[in-house]
């Protein structure tokens, strides 16, 4: 018994064991802890009892004695069983470890040796394939071409057709009939790769070139996520629900005078969901007559042998077609103006999808948001206008420190100039603040891309958004090899929305003038008067729906205006002539009965307009540019241009060509414009003269030019 109480006192690592008041033997509560741990709660029940009755260990119980023995030696036996576990594991661990750092050091061999392998192949010329000497001509039960077929392989579905609308049908039969000996002329695809101006300055053939990339000089919009972040996962016509509190809610307590319940309910609650319009988008291209890469000089970005298939070069062109769709994605976002695809006519990146300043057009014509009656600001009336704007946010909305006012880079510059120039000289100026001067719990975000637009908006910071159906899905190409071409495109859904626009009325009438039930505020006045938004080509009864200034473009056909679709009662128009070729008229007839006299304008003539109850439209003014041209003489051959800059011919006697101009000022530009076709004068291509092309000043043309430093004179545009 001494000898185990010994072992215990070792185990405890302990000289004696501690004893009570009374001066028993005893063991503490950490070492009672310690041996319940290692032998169990019966072991250290029966030790402790043991030592309390004997503390010396001369006890005669033996059979006491005999069952802690064979606990302590049943625990130490499986302690050094997993002892010897453990020492087999880690010698089989280090063993393993060997054989793997083996492996690991044959397969590096293996891979070090197909590297040397695959630098080897590399260098050596692609093989072409074995010849195909088993064609369906070989076989007179298959199929031959006879010269005149319409569809291929004799299959009348409508995909076999060899057509135009098929072109890689023409081109398959053509090919299939080359085989046959029949030749077959079919329209070939259009490259979209120029390559003429290299060529031209530097020659269909390869040279030795000083960088290993094409320079592109494409520079990336900032875009708009930090002004404007998007939301994925929105189909077209989601729901926005929006919660509107009517009337108010809170009185004086009517209980004391027994007021009923029923008759002292006060507010209500309408719910109204803000429609929210996806755009569908794609982009599509075709890149064809790639195998010119091989024989130019630009060469070198051929990584891909006689393979018709140049993805490396392919790939550096979609990395930069990348960079330019999120740029037009950024500009139309602010800009666009949805209108719906023609059939087989590509369209325009600004007419995809309708951008933030056409969805405040659309939320005010809708009866939506209430706009301020500001009119246009300008850059010395620019401070107070932000002013008195903020000031007729409902109160409660302008301190809550949660609004925000959007306006353009250009309209943020003038708001700071303006500022300067009146308060500059004070001594607690500030400059260059992005918030409202008198207010400044509403900050100022400048917006790129919305000049020259003079709209500001006022909303919650947050409300406006871009929406789109799934991420990346803009510049997830899909790709589909054609023949020697390959077809790419994208398709995504996008939009510019707000959760809370305001309440819907009937009219503009309805609608609270205290602007209580809207949650977009902006001013009355989009694009500033004197900028023009071009029509459409050869649109005989042009839009305002977008701008109320409107400039004309070169038509295919004769274009004459009979009406002018989507303009108000009272509404103000204005025509401009912007291009010569087909150029718009107005007769004086019909809708346009009114005005003075038929209007065939040159370029830059403009026709004021504004809409009468009975639809028709009264002249308000127009302004001929030529009115402040100068006349030329007749039969002037070289006139005097001293003391302006626009001339204009007149009717001559005899065949009149212009020589020179007397006394023009170096560097100063000339606008000519022709006055009469009777014995037009002309300006040939040479001489005094480095134009286009000769110039005849009919009725109707013009052209600008400059006298350069060697007194010839440069032409800069005509029409």
């Amino acid at each position: 018994m001494k000898q185990f109480f010994a072992t215990i006192l070792a185990f405890l690592s302990i000289q004696a064991f501690a004893q009570d008041k009374d001066g028993k033997s005893i063991l503490t509560e950490d070492q009672q802890t310690k041996l319940k741990a290692e032998f169990g709660e019966e072991f250290t029940s029966q030790f402790a009892a043991a030592l309390s009755k004997d503390p010396e260990g001369n006890t005669s119980d033996n059979a006491t004695i005999a069952a802690m023995v064979t606990a302590m030696t049943t625990k130490l036996q499986a302690a050094v069983a997993e002892n010897t576990t453990l020492k087999a594991a880690h010698q089989k661990s280090a063993s393993d470890l060997v054989a793997e750092k083996a492996e690991k050091d044959r397969l590096a061999g293996i891979v070090t040796e197909k590297d040397g392998i695959i630098a080897t192949l590399t260098k050596k010329p692609e093989d072409d394939p074995a010849a195909n000497t088993s064609g369906m001509h070989t076989d007179p039960k298959k199929w031959v071409p006879s010269g005149t077929d319409s569809h291929l392989f004799g299959q009348s579905n409508s995909f076999m057709a060899i057509d135009d609308a098929h072109g890689y049908n023409q081109r398959a039969y053509a090919a299939m009939a080359a085989a046959h000996g029949l030749s077959i002329v079919v329209p070939m695809a259009t490259s979209s790769l120029d390559y003429a101006s290299l060529k031209s300055d530097l020659g269909d053939y390869y040279r030795v070139r000083m960088q290993d990339r094409i320079q592109s000089f494409l520079t990336e919009i900032p875009d708009l996520e930090k002004i404007f972040p998007t939301e994925s996962g929105y189909q077209d016509q989601a729901a926005l629900v929006n919660m509107f509190l009517t009337d108010d809610f809170s009185q004086a307590d009517g209980t004391p005078v027994n007021s009923s319940f029923d008759n002292v309910v006060k507010g209500g609650y309408k719910f109204e969901a803000e429609i929210l319009t996806m755009y569908d988008v794609m982009f599509v291209h075709k890149f064809t007559q790639l195998k010119e890469l091989e024989k130019t000089w630009i060469g070198f970005l051929n990584r891909e042998g006689s393979s018709t298939m140049k993805w490396s070069f392919i790939q550096y062109i979609l990395v930069e077609t990348a960079k330019k769709l999120k740029n037009e994605k950024t500009i139309r976002s602010i800009r666009g103006v949805r209108k719906n695809p023609t059939q087989n006519v590509p369209g325009t990146s600004l007419q995809a999808s309708n951008g933030l300043l056409k969805f405040i057009k659309n939320q005010v014509a809708a009866f939506k948001v209430k706009p301020f009656a500001l009119g246009e600001w300008t850059p010395s009336t620019i401070a107070a206008y932000v002013k008195n704007g903020t000031k007729m946010i409902p109160e409660v909305l302008r301190d809550s420190g949660r609004i925000v006012c959007y306006m353009s880079t250009d309209a943020l510059s003038d708001y700071h100039t303006n500022l300067e120039t009146l308060y500059g000289l004070n001594q607690d100026y500030k400059a260059d603040i992005m918030y409202v001067k008198e207010f400044p719990s509403v900050k100022i975000i400048p917006v790129m891309g919305m000049a020259p637009s003079k709209r500001m908006i006022w909303t919650l910071d947050g409300n406006i958004k871009q929406f789109e159906d799934k991420p990346g899905e803009m510049l997830n190409f899909s790709i589909e090899q054609q023949d020697w071409t390959l077809k790419v495109w994208s398709n995504w859904r996008e939009s510019v929305w707000a959760y809370l626009v305001g309440k819907k009325f009937a009219s503009a009438a309805e609608m609270p003038t205290d602007y209580s039930t809207q949650l977009i505020f902006c001013n009355d006045v989009d694009e500033p008067a004197d900028y023009f938004i071009s029509m459409d080509a050869n649109d005989t009864s042009p839009s305002v729906v977008n701008h109320t200034s409107l400039v004309s473009v070169a038509n295919s056909v004769a274009t004459a205006i009979t009406t002018i679709d989507d303009c108000a009662v009272g509404q103000e128009v204005i025509l401009k002539c912007g291009n010569a070729t087909n150029a718009v008229t107005i007769a004086a007839s019909g809708n346009f009965s009114l005005i003075t006299a038929a209007w065939t304008p040159a370029v830059g003539d403009i026709l004021y307009l504004k809409k009468r109850s009975d639809g028709k439209f009264i002249e308000l003014k127009r302004e001929v540019v030529s009115s402040s041209a100068t006349a030329i003489a007749a039969d002037d051959t070289s006139p005097d241009v001293a003391g302006n800059d626009k001339f204009i011919t007149v009717v001559n006697t005899v065949a009149t060509a212009i020589t020179t101009f007397d006394n023009a000022v170096v560097s100063k530009v000339y606008t000519i414009y022709g006055g009469s076709s009777t014995n037009a004068s002309t300006i040939a291509n040479s001489g005094n003269f480095v134009l286009t092309a000769a110039m005849t000043l009919s009725a109707g043309t013009w052209i600008t030019l400059q006298k350069a430093e060697n007194g010839k004179f440069y032409e800069i545009a005509r029409g």
